[in-house]
């Protein structure tokens, strides 16, 4: 805001500085904040800064990336989704917030009523457990508190687990969306949805 209004005022003197003398005396041309070559000399430094701020955010730029694989759980033996999570990029991501969408599968809708918006972990979990579900045995979800830091990492099997579902979870269970909005170093906002499960396409009859 301030650059653009350095910027106008640089543009103000110089239409002015090439306006006839007698004119330049009269109002409203007589107005002046800055001359012309202090305007020039804080749009430069300003410039310069904007510049520099923009490179940094796209160097610092964290990159959350994640995958979803059959096994490989460390927390549910037998799990059939994996999700882990990891910062590729070049800056770090502290978590400001994580929320949850989940909906049963259509043949355990009735059992109980699905959140009808993003939830805490908290409601999402007691959602899997009113569908029957044991947490640690059919399935674990990661809390991840506002100030946890996503881990640097370079593959994606050395990501961070954050949710794992057994089959009996898999087949009760029709859509698990997590929404991860992360700050950077320089306190960009960044956010990343995660659809760890979305619901299967139904056969039409031949």
């Amino acid at each position: 805001m301030v650059l653009v209004c350095v910027v106008v005022d640089l543009v103000w003197e110089v239409v002015k500085a090439n306006l006839d003398r007698g004119v330049r005396e009269e109002w409203p041309w007589r107005f002046t904040v800055l001359d012309t070559s202090a305007c020039a000399a804080i749009v430069a430094l300003l410039g310069g800064i904007v510049v520099t701020r923009i490179q940094l955010s796209h160097t610092l730029r964290p990159v959350l990336s994640w995958s979803a694989f059959s096994g490989g759980s460390h927390r549910v033996v037998d799990s059939c989704r994996t999700v882990t999570l990891r910062n590729a990029g070049g800056g770090r991501a502290i978590v400001r917030s994580v929320s949850y969408r989940v909906a049963a599968a259509e043949s355990y809708a009735g059992r109980v009523a699905a959140p009808s918006d993003w939830v805490h972990v908290n409601v999402a979990i007691g959602f899997f457990e009113a569908l029957g579900l044991e947490r640690d045995r059919d399935f674990f979800v990661l809390h991840l508190g506002a100030g946890a830091a996503i881990p640097m990492l370079s593959t994606w099997r050395d990501g961070m687990e954050i949710l794992a579902l057994n089959p009996a979870a898999f087949e009760r269970l029709s859509v698990v969306d997590i929404r991860i909005v992360v700050t950077d170093v320089l306190g960009d906002v960044h956010q990343r949805n995660l659809q760890c499960i979305r619901p299967r396409p139904t056969r039409s009859a031949a």
